[in-house]
């Protein structure tokens, strides 16, 4: 072979590793699911070309119904043909009506720029699920209903209320154990399990468990819809003697102790359905009814809020397994169903995420020990015990010490509002023993332990984080070690809540608050990929439309398009204030800007337009809205903002937000009629707020909102972030005065507008209020509900130390300091905005995020007087570049410059059109 031919055949194969054609196959986002309600279910895939300028130009999809079909390239249940389209996210399948339980085969192959098809793609399933109430057959809503021969001092907590001043022993329900024997007699080819069991449940098959989830399913209004799961079983059932177990737990199903009794649904109740197919032929099925045995196991108490107990004395050994001998147990009871509403669960299940091995060991009073994890987290103990049967070992969970550091300080994790602490007691059954609860989990850093014989072993213990197992998404790091800390502490508090839902913190309240989704919703995206998440939440709204009960007087009356300040369960907390039940849009326009979910918009289109018609009640006198909560929690809870200005721009947002959507679905009226609308909010805003000789809108937080929400007058948007600098470096001090939706955009406003140094300075503060003081100085490792000082005493706050609401900031790391940042009109990444921030004193960043179309990376550093900027734009995609430099002179790229186009130069910024692919950028610049 010559010197061309080796050449082009190196390109050739270059090229061809390069292009990889359709990879990451997902039908409604997940991979291979096995439960899919959607009639038509949404298909998507990502493009694998690392060539400059790789698009899609063209697609075809093949679905059938059976492997061997799609391996011969028959679509026999749908073939797409060649359709011109760059679209790889959200295609509809056509074809047509599935049945229940019907698995669809699929794979894809794409054109390229070049008019090249790639092969196709791996192929990928889905298994739609049991659609309507029918579809479960006979099986029935079963539970135990026996007589509660549990330990009365094992099964009750002594709990106390402000209301009630004696303490009082309050039970649990009983979490049981249920189980039934079955046989199968030929091979099988296929088993698939559906499962509800709520509040909890754990499925075992032959003394197996099924699936590595815990505390599942996800939390719902359970009396709306029940989520169930299902699971391929397949390897798990045997010809011959099986055995089906099932261990129920409370969770918040049957929640009947903490805050108040009347937030209970009912007893711990399981409806399932197994399906056997066999490899000759037909199927046969396995169901809950009333023909199952029941017993109580040794969880002898469980709360989600309050802990659990578990006796090992009490466990029976193979009761999950064929042949166990359950005469002894009792008849399972059929139950009402907690609604006929079932759907699967879109989120991701929660499992054991991250261990967490403690740091120290502490002595404590009463010859008790504390175990110090050194980190803040959501989620339980692990423990390895050596200890005589009978012994009783309490592990009391708190995020503090008390002054001593004797004793655990638990009032910040809610003793007085749950009304009792987090505590799980186990008891010994003799010699080596594993434990870790199943049906509570908690939010701590210290574990005082009670019990033990003798100084416990480190080695012996292991914290566990769990939470809902996300995908990450982004990443982040720097030469600053203070910078990396922040980001840190924001994502751990943010995973600590992750649990099915955004809770509001891990302890106290487990609460999914409306407007902490707004608050950090945007940095929750950036990351994790949270689509089925934020799916799952406007679900939830729903369910929530007109709950409220009765309204203080400065709210308008309950309204049945409105929501509820908390957006799941029955501790809903009132009618939504105008702004936290902004997220009703803004949850949706999240959902857009990184995912480009236009399905879920149309789908919750009438329940968004209703919530701005409730918000046009309130606006109606002069399009100010003066209800709400304001801009919750800024240091001291001092808040120095007119709660009518946060309302009122969050209903322009959402105005404009509307706008936005409406125009992508073809609403094209509506969208005129909410861009008009959103133009007589912002003229009234401005009118009421902004003060026009001094480009103030009176606060830190006004001058952040108004510049991050695109209120402020366009050729004032300079002298207003000028005045935000002022307040903050002038007015405050160098502190920040802001709360959750002003500090959200305050960092990103100041960099944006050239005031990286006064970020640098509120970073590099320690004096009370800052992020280094709650870092350092209190040594925190999540950030706390308020920001206080503690004063010389040293003892700890009695507000949570675990509030996700406060990470919101944190998405000025992807979008500033990365400058990764959604273009609202290309939505999900399609086009990206690029525009970081090389922030004085960082030597180098690292940003990274997986986006819908693949990573979108965005590396710079610093050398003498030259900012080398190497950043990846995915294949299919485009991005507007913004690199701040004086002169397009100052600015060389280097390979691929073909692929670059100058647009303008904005300001102190020049801009340029990119086309997909990796590019390194040299910026001159004065460091």
């Amino acid at each position: 072979m010559n010197r061309w031919a080796a050449t082009a055949f190196c390109m050739i194969m270059m090229a061809s590793f390069a292009y990889g054609g359709a990879v990451d196959l997902r039908c409604d986002q997940r991979v291979n699911p096995l439960a899919v309600h959607t009639p038509a279910p949404l298909l998507s895939w990502k493009i694998k070309d690392a060539r400059p300028g790789a698009v899609q130009t063209a697609y075809q999809i093949l679905v059938s119904s059976s492997a061997e079909k799609l391996a011969a390239d028959q679509g026999d249940l749908w073939d797409s043909g060649m359709v011109e389209s760059d679209q790889c996210r959200f295609i509809p399948c056509r074809a047509g009506k599935l049945s229940p339980r019907q698995t669809a085969f699929w794979k894809v192959r794409v054109r390229d720029q070049e008019n090249v098809w790639s092969g196709w793609s791996d192929a990928a399933t889905w298994s739609m699920g049991l659609l309507v109430p029918a579809d479960w057959g006979a099986s029935e809503w079963i539970g135990y209903d026996g007589p509660d021969t549990r330990d009365p001092d094992l099964s009750a907590r002594r709990t106390k209320r402000k209301s009630d001043p004696a303490a009082t022993l309050r039970r649990s329900f009983p979490s049981p154990l249920l189980r039934r024997e079955f046989s199968i007699s030929r091979p099988v080819r296929r088993a698939v399990v559906y499962i509800s069991g709520v509040g909890y449940c754990e499925l075992y098959l032959n003394g197996n468990r099924i699936g590595d989830s815990v505390l599942d399913p996800g939390q719902t209004s359970y009396d709306k819809r029940t989520l169930y799961v299902a699971h391929d079983v397949t390897d798990a059932v045997q010809v011959g003697n099986n055995a089906a177990g099932i261990m129920l737990g409370n969770g918040f199903y049957g929640q009947n102790i903490g805050f108040i009794d009347a937030l209970a649904y009912g007893l711990p109740r399981v409806k399932m359905r197994l399906v056997i197919e066999f490899a000759d032929g037909g199927e046969t099925e396995v169901l809950t009814t009333a023909d199952w045995k029941a017993a109580l196991g040794p969880v002898c108490f469980d709360n989600v809020y309050l802990g659990e107990t578990w006796d090992a004395r009490k466990e029976q050994d193979g009761w999950a397994q064929p042949g166990f001998d359950d005469r002894s147990w009792i008849a399972a009871r059929s139950l009402p169903a907690p609604t006929d509403l079932l759907q699967p669960q879109i989120v991701a299940p929660i499992r054991k995420i991250r261990s967490v091995k403690p740091a120290a060991v502490l002595s404590a009073e009463n010859g008790d020990w504390i175990l110090d994890l050194g980190q803040n987290i959501g989620g339980w103990l692990q423990m390895h015990l050596n200890e005589e049967r009978g012994r009783e070992v309490r592990l009391h969970f708190a995020e503090y010490l008390n002054r001593k550091g004797t004793a655990v300080d638990d009032r910040s994790t809610g003793v007085e509002p749950v009304c009792a602490p987090q505590i799980d007691v186990y008891v010994c059954k003799g010699g080596g023993e594993t434990w870790e609860p199943r049906f509570t989990y908690h939010g701590f850093r210290f574990v005082q332990i009670s019990g033990l014989s003798q100084k416990p072993d480190l080695d012996d213990f292991t914290g566990w984080l769990v939470r809902s197992d996300v995908e990450t998404a982004g990443t982040f790091s720097s030469s600053d070690p203070q910078m990396n800390r922040f980001f840190h502490v924001s994502k751990w508090t943010l995973e600590d809540n992750l649990q099915g839902n955004l809770t509001d913190c891990p302890h106290r309240e487990r609460c999914a608050w409306t407007g902490d989704t707004v608050a950090t919703g945007q940095f929750a995206s950036y990351g994790f990929n949270l689509l089925g998440f934020w799916r799952n939440a406007m679900d939830n709204i729903e369910t929530v439309l007109g709950a409220a009960g009765p309204q203080p007087e400065s709210v308008i009356p309950r309204d049945r398009r409105a929501p509820t300040n908390i957006l799941v369960g029955k501790r809903l907390c009132q009618q939504a204030r105008p702004d936290w039940g902004s997220a009703t849009v803004l949850v949706p326009w999240t959902q857009y800007l990184f995912y480009g979910d236009l399905p879920s918009i149309e789908k919750h289109w009438p329940v968004m337009k209703g919530w701005l018609e409730v918000m046009e009640e309130f606006a109606v006198k002069d399009g100010i809205i003066s209800e709400g909560y304001g801009d919750w929690c800024p240091p001291a809870f001092k808040q120095d903002t007119p709660v009518a200005l946060t309302s009122t721009a969050l209903f322009y947002r959402s105005l404009g937000a509307m706008a936005r959507m409406g125009e992508a679905l073809g609403k094209k009226k509506e969208a005129r009629q909410y861009a008009r609308r959103a133009g007589e909010i912002r003229k009234a805003f401005n009118g009421r707020f902004y003060q026009t000789e001094t480009g103030s809108y009176g606060s830190q937080t006004g001058n952040s909102v108004a510049l991050f929400y695109g209120l402020a007058p366009d050729e004032d948007r300079q002298r207003v972030a000028d005045r935000l600098a002022a307040f903050v470096m002038d007015d405050a001090g160098g502190r920040y005065t802001t709360g959750i939706f002003g500090h959200r955009a305050l960092y990103t406003m100041l960099n944006d507008y050239g005031h990286r140094d006064v970020t640098r300075h509120l970073w590099n503060r320690t004096a009370w209020p800052s992020l280094r003081y709650i870092t350092e100085d209190r040594g925190l490792t999540t950030w706390p509900e308020i920001s206080v000082e503690w004063g010389t005493s040293g003892t700890p706050p009695a507000c949570s130390a675990n509030h996700p609401m406060h990470s919101g900031f944190a998405a000025v790391f992807f979008e500033s300091l990365g400058g990764i940042r959604p273009d609202p009109e290309y939505p999900g990444f399609k086009k990206t905005v690029l525009k970081p921030c090389f922030m004085p004193g960082v030597d180098w960043v690292n940003a990274d995020y997986e986006s819908p179309y693949g990573k979108i990376s965005s590396h710079w550093k610093k050398s003498e007087s030259l900012i080398t900027w190497s950043f990846n734009i995915p294949a299919n995609t485009s991005a507007e570049v913004w690199i701040p430099a004086a002169d397009t002179d100052d600015i060389q790229f280097g390979a691929h410059q073909d692929q670059v186009r100058f647009l303008r130069q904005t300001g102190a910024y020049q801009l340029f059109a990119v086309s997909s692919g990796e590019y390194s950028v040299a910026v001159g610049c004065e460091l």
